[in-house]
């Protein structure tokens, strides 16, 4: 069966893999080069590199509007049967769907319908879920609607990041994909129509009816309890990664529980962004002021961060460089 794929991320490669290994992989689309740094340098995606070390044909896009017809003729020209999406950073328009004899199987990283969206595998750890998955369904012109083929479920630690919880689920539809493609061509799955009165979405604090995640999403509302601003230490990592500025940390439950404030000589317009933390549920833990205090109040231990301008340090570093004892 010969397969194309559509997907642009180094997480992806599993996916890649099985499809190679398992069927006729003949194309690959993916995201033109972006381009990086201050000597601004191209960076191909990580599929693009796969596919000119595997030596498949390749298309390059940059939008859907300017290279639609690039990449339905690719297709053709191929005699692409059916084509996988996963991790790809376009809405598909009909006319590729419908390219391809067996039409396009997009593979979501949530348990659909919940969780439609740019985002499922941050808003999972958001929103606390125990228990979250994969959806193989057929793409149709809406957003993750498409009628579902298989879901496989995964259930989740508590402790996860957003990337540790995506290489887990790449890995499992990687696994999964074979059976599911067989399966589908040999008629042997009946595709299930979504429940659109469950259905929710991915969605943007700061832009509003946007999926996606931006870097303002990801600033630390102190307001919150510890164990949400947990949650968004986790789900915005590897990016847009938490932060927060030296100004509303003082102000925070986290140096306020401690007794800190910032060192009167420090520029409180600083940016810091939280790499790692984890919440002290240990009772026991308690042979220090500051774990007496944590574990009575507020729970939250930062444990890697990053203030603006330096390199990356632990609590302790930060707490020496920075802190000093609330009168």
């Amino acid at each position: 069966m010969r397969v194309a794929y559509f997907g642009t991320s180094d997480r992806s490669i599993p996916v890649l893999e099985s499809l190679n290994k398992n069927f006729e992989l003949v194309l690959c689309v993916t995201k033109t080069d972006t381009v990086v740094g201050r000597k601004h340098e191209k960076r191909e995606t990580e599929v693009k590199k796969w596919a000119k070390i595997n030596k498949k044909a390749l298309v390059e896009i940059s939008g859907m509007k300017e290279d639609k017809l690039k990449i339905i003729d690719s297709l053709i020209m191929e005699k692409v049967e059916i084509a996988v999406v996963a991790d790809f950073s376009f809405m598909i328009p009909e006319e590729i769907i419908n390219t391809p004899n067996h039409k396009i199987i997009n593979i979501h990283f949530s348990l659909l319908p919940k969780l439609r969206g740019a985002s499922p595998v941050q808003f999972a750890i958001l929103q606390g879920f125990e228990k979250s998955g994969i959806t193989y369904y057929l793409m149709t012109k809406g957003m993750d609607n498409g009628p579902v083929l298989r879901q496989v479920e995964h259930e989740l630690k508590g402790d996860e990041t957003a990337e540790k919880l995506y290489k887990s689920l790449f890995l499992l539809a990687a696994d999964n994909l074979p059976s599911v493609l067989n399966d589908y061509i040999n008629r042997k799955i009946t595709p299930a129509e979504q429940d659109e009165s469950k259905a929710t979405y991915t969605y943007s604090p700061s832009h509003p009816k946007n999926t996606f995640i931006f870097k303002e999403d990801a600033e630390v509302n102190w307001e919150n309890d510890d164990e949400y601003i947990w949650r968004c230490i986790r789900a915005y990592t590897p990016w847009p990664i938490a932060w927060t500025t030296l100004e509303k940390l003082e102000n925070s439950p986290l140096l306020m529980v401690l007794g800190l404030k910032v060192k009167p000589n420090k520029d409180k317009n600083l940016k810091i962004k939280i790499y790692e933390a984890r919440l002290n549920t240990d009772t026991n833990e308690n042979t220090d002021k500051e774990n007496k205090n944590q574990n009575k109040n507020f729970k939250l231990k930062i444990t890697t961060l990053q203030v603006e301008g330096s390199k990356k340090i632990s609590w302790e570093e930060f707490k020496n460089g920075y802190l000093e004892e609330r009168n």
